[in-house]
């Protein structure tokens, strides 16, 4: 500690020469503190000699290398009297002249490239002969042997030198032996020095061949292929490493096999990978198999072992070869045959994957190369099993999804791709083999997104190869009344290689995903071509996605997966940012200094750097390949995916949001325009007015002035009087809209004439069973329903099934575009099965009103034939009995008909009015209107006991009944009331409660059988009122 004071001068020189700092700086005092501690306080070993030789050593080894022997010479010379110095003998410190050493080695800085002093001799520079610096044809001399360059004598090299070199010289003297001298004179150069070959023309000086000959020789690697004959490796001292020459010996083999190092087999088996061909460990086949070549191994196995090791590579080998010519095919679009942009994609997504795999590849080749660790064949195996395990899931699902015939459409191509895409996502239980699979059906599903998006977006079903689900029928415009339904369909062809049930088609995994969405799409698509046909405004498309605005389908669906699946926290997101930031100045600095190096060595030799660097055809590959788009980039981020996630689930949550929001926007905008500006509701009601008979003036009116033509019986029924006269009607309420209407009248028979006559018509073998089966075959059961007194009253009950008499009358409305959308065909035959069973109720209520009591006979009459009566044969009541019975007859007929009137009146047409009305102050989007509306139609069919088909439903069978019930009654009624026979009476009463209890015992059998509120009343009402049987 005494000599702190001088420690502390020294210090302050020390720094103060070294780093120029001055003493009043802050980075001087650190420094300061920094070496004083140093100094005072280190606990460093004593100095290695050995080590120190050794760099030394080293040090002329690399001198001798250069060229610069002189200088290694001098190295070694001046290296030995320096330790043998007497003054380091008797000194007090212990390996002083060691430490010394040791320190010059640190203070030196490429003592190579130092340029030589006083008294130093140059390098010889013997120029080349001016007439061999020729052009030089690179392909002729890379092809000839390596010229024997004689470059004076050299001490032996490290192990990792060449040994040709040490067989070539053979021990002998070299040429050159007296070419580095330390003489002022230099000797002439022989001439046997350049007879191998002339010389480049860029190398002017031996250091620089030797230079150029020294980087050539370690970047070729020693041939172990092509015609020359198996080498034979060295002999090593395990005998666990000589097994091949030990079997070969024992086992009498003749035939010689090569050996081959582990290091080469490891580098062939990564080459192969990355370009799966024949190569000198692997050949192909003409079925496309892939096979270990025999008579290779290595020295530490049998050839059979080494087959046996390495067959594990060549089902992959084959599998790459067919994903290879499979992407090299569907490279760019065809015409002939049309390829769908689906396939394309998913080419595409493959083609990122095998560039991840070569990548890996090159990874791995490039840690064999350098020879750093140790590495063997189990530790390759082990690298690359994960990606083998990829490899073998994406064939399967490959060779699953192109299992198709020739003649496949594009739409069923690019579905089973799909659909067996997304099957293999959910069946494949690894994380990262999913996260995989996810990728490439995000790099597949691009197309069908990106129509989607056109769709969503501008109202266009762009699909040019004709493989989307949904086409447009081009057949149906937009000003079609079937436009809603018909113009968009959805197309599920059928897969011929999925016809036994047993096997499930592959193309129904993706409609998981599609099935919710079509709807919702077809919708969206009508809309627009509807709001663009109506000259209305674009609506625009508002997404909003965590701040990103104007996205794409496919960008919104690829960002919900990643920020789903891989939601980093804020720390890591400002990591990854720092590093991102860090990266991109670390690039940038590593652009420079290749640069500036590039420019340096082509500067030195512009020859040896064009022939060995990287062609420019090279560098434009690498760029086109990491050449990616945003999307494509964004997909590839996304990582491994847990089995717990569903990835239907995450496409589905992706996509509907948007797809819903974009429905409710545009169907929001197109019934603003349809209910305000074409006055979609004021069409409907004019419809439920006219066929629905809500406008009962007016309808009184109409159907009064048909039953009336049809009484008459002298003048035909034809459809233009009944167009007229309903315009006419209609015209009182609704000026603008009675031309839309007209009246057609189906040919038909008066069967009235019929009614009239005293003969009843015979009745069929349907009339004789209850008609209810028929109705519950149709939806509510098949059991049958026999009832046998039923049977036996139907039996005696003859009367005609007609329509209540009156024609099938078809009532159209020719709808405007676009409220034809709503009022359809199908629609308004609905509202005319419905007009035709209300007016079968006003026809029979019409015909027993229109019998008044003063059309009676009169009472004159009455008494003039009182003393007639007791003359007629058979038991006779009085006059005023029967009189009394008809008029009571009469009331129970209308009594029935009414109840049964009021009742679907007030159950069915109303409900009905009143959910229409609701429905469209509402104004919900335009396919909920119409698939409501049709909804609510079925609804009253149904309650009316009406079927689907045409067949004759019971309660029609009833009106039909009671309609010849009235008009037989009004034949006695207008008659002559005196002739009318008490067994006439008692027939017609007796029908009557036939039909009563028929109507009856069908309502029971359907309020027990089925939930049936709106029938219960109706059914209490008729049971209280059954009338009793009448005796003659």
């Amino acid at each position: 500690m005494s000599n702190s004071g001088k420690f502390d001068d020294l210090t302050k020189q020390l720094i103060t020469h070294l780093l120029g700092f001055k003493e009043d700086e802050e980075n001087f005092i650190r420094s300061e503190q920094f070496v004083l501690s140093n100094l005072l306080y280190h606990h460093c070993l004593a100095v290695n000699s050995h080590a120190v030789r050794r760099s030394i050593d080293g040090l002329a080894l690399k001198f001798t290398i250069h060229g610069q022997h002189q200088r290694a010479s001098r190295l070694k010379d001046l290296t030995q009297k320096f330790v043998a110095s007497p003054i380091f003998k008797d000194h007090h410190e212990t390996d002083l002249e060691w430490s010394l050493l040791s320190l010059l080695l640190h203070l030196s800085n490429s003592p190579t490239q130092v340029p030589l002093g006083e008294g130093e001799t140059q390098v010889p520079q013997v120029p080349l002969d001016e007439v061999r610096q020729e052009k030089l044809d690179w392909a002729t001399y890379l092809r000839e042997d390596d010229p024997d360059y004689v470059l004076g004598p050299e001490d032996p090299l490290s192990d990792w030198s060449d040994d040709e070199d040490h067989e070539d010289c053979g021990g002998k003297d070299l040429p050159g032996h007296q070419l580095y001298t330390h003489s002022s004179t230099l000797p002439s150069l022989p001439e046997t020095l350049f007879t191998a070959k002339p010389p480049l023309p860029g190398l002017k000086t031996l250091e620089q061949l030797h230079h150029a000959k020294s980087w050539l020789s370690d970047k070729i690697h020693l041939q172990y292929w092509g015609p020359k004959q198996p080498q034979e490796l060295p002999a090593s001292n395990h005998p666990k490493a000589n097994i091949a020459k030990l079997c070969k010996s024992g086992s009498g083999i003749q035939r010689q096999c090569q050996q081959l190092s582990e290091w080469a087999v490891m580098r062939e088996v990564v080459w192969c990978l990355m370009c799966p061909v024949s190569s000198h460990v692997f050949v192909v086949n003409q079925r496309g198999q892939f096979n270990v070549k025999e008579g290779i191994t290595l020295c530490s196995l049998t050839p059979a072992a080494f087959r046996s090791m390495l067959e594990y590579v060549c089902e992959p080998l084959k599998q790459l070869h067919v994903l290879d010519a499979f992407m090299r095919r569907n490279q760019s679009q065809r015409f002939e045959p049309l390829i769908p942009l689906t396939v394309l994609a998913y080419a595409s997504g493959l083609w990122h994957w095998r560039q991840a795999f070569c990548h890996h590849l090159k990874g791995l080749e490039d840690a064999i190369k350098d020879q750093e660790n140790t590495h063997t064949l189990l530790w390759l195996e082990g690298e690359l099993f994960p990606w083998l395990r990829t490899l073998a899931v994406l064939f399967g699902v490959h060779m699953k999804a192109f299992a198709l015939p020739p003649e496949a459409s594009p739409r069923t191509v690019a579905m089973r791709l799909l659909g067996s895409l997304c099957e293999g996502v959910e069946e494949v239980g690894e994380a990262g083999v999913r996260g995989v699979m996810l990728r490439l059906l995000l790099h597949t599903l691009r197309s069908y997104l990106s129509i989607m998006h056109s769709w969503l977006m501008h109202g266009s079903l762009l699909d040019c190869a004709q493989e989307f689900i949904v086409h447009r029928d081009e057949l149906i415009t937009v000003y079609d009344e079937r436009f809603w339904h018909k113009a968009f369909i959805v197309s599920l062809e059928n897969d011929d290689l999925n016809q036994n049930r047993e096997t499930r088609n592959p193309a129904m995994a993706i409609m998981k995903i599609l099935s919710p969405l079509l709807a919702i799409l077809m919708s969206v698509g009508k809309s627009q071509e509807l709001l663009a046909a109506l000259d209305a405004p674009p609506v625009a498309l508002q997404s909003h996605l965590k701040g990103h605005t104007d996205c794409s389908l496919e960008e919104v669906v690829v960002r919900y997966i990643k920020d789903t699946v891989c939601s980093p926290t804020k720390e890591s997101e400002r990591e990854l940012q720092e590093d991102s930031e860090r990266g991109q100045e670390d690039s940038t600095e590593g652009k420079e200094s290749v640069a500036r190096n590039t420019s340096r060595h082509a500067s030195l030799d512009p020859l040896m750097w064009a022939a060995f660097n990287e062609t420019p055809q090279d560098s434009l590959v690498k760029e086109t390949q990491l050449n990616m788009d945003h999307i494509a980039s964004l997909i590839e981020e996304i990582g491994d995916i847990p089995t717990s996630v569903s990835v239907v689930f995450l496409l589905t949550s992706a996509l509907q949001p948007l797809v819903r929001r974009r429905q409710e926007e545009l169907s929001t905008k197109l019934t603003k325009v349809l209910l305000e500006e074409h006055h979609l509701a004021v069409h409907c009601q004019v419809v439920r007015s006219v066929l629905l008979m809500e406008a009962g003036d007016i309808m009184h009116e109409f159907y009064s002035y048909l039953f009336s033509m049809m009484d008459a019986g002298g003048e035909e029924i034809d459809s233009i009087s009944l167009t007229l006269f309903l315009q006419y009607c209609v015209a009182r309420l609704y000026p603008d809209l009675a031309q839309f209407f007209s009246v057609s009248v189906p040919l038909w028979r008066n069967t009235e004439e019929q009614a009239s006559v005293g003969s009843q018509p015979s009745v069929g073998k349907s009339d004789r069973v209850l008609l209810i089966e028929e109705y519950e075959r149709l939806g509510r059961g098949t059991q049958k329903i026999h009832d046998s007194k039923h049977l036996q009253n139907s039996a005696s009950l003859k009367v005609s099934l007609t329509r209540a008499g009156i024609p099938e009358l078809q009532i159209c409305y020719q709808a405007p575009w676009p409220a034809n959308l709503l009022l359809t065909e199908p629609v308004m035959k609905k509202f005319n099965k419905l007009f035709n069973f209300s007016l079968s109720l006003k026809r029979v209520t019409n015909g027993l009103e229109r019998l008044k009591f003063k059309e009676l006979s009169s009472w004159n009459l009455i008494l003039d034939h009182e003393l007639e009566e007791s003359d007629t044969e058979g038991l006779q009541i009085p006059l005023q009995s029967r009189l009394h019975r008809l008029q009571l007859f009469r009331q129970w007929l209308l009594c029935f008909s009414r109840e049964l009137h009021d009742h679907f009146a007030n159950t069915a047409f109303l409900p009905f009015y009143q959910a229409v009305e609701q429905l469209i102050l509402a104004a919900p989007p335009l396919n909920t209107i119409i698939t409501e509306h049709e909804k609510l139609l079925n609804k009253i069919s149904s309650e009316c006991l009406m079927g689907r088909d045409e067949k004759i439903h019971p309660l029609q069978v009833a009106l039909n009944k009671m309609f010849w019930l009235t008009q037989q009654l009004s034949h006695l009624w207008l008659g002559d009331v005196s002739r009318v026979n008490v067994g006439e009476i008692t027939n017609l009463e007796t029908h009557y409660a036939q039909v009563h209890r028929y109507l009856v015992n069908f309502l029971t059998t359907m309020v027990s059988r089925s939930f049936s509120p709106h029938l219960e009343g109706l059914t209490r009402s008729l049971v209280d009122t059954v009338p009793l049987l009448a005796h003659q």
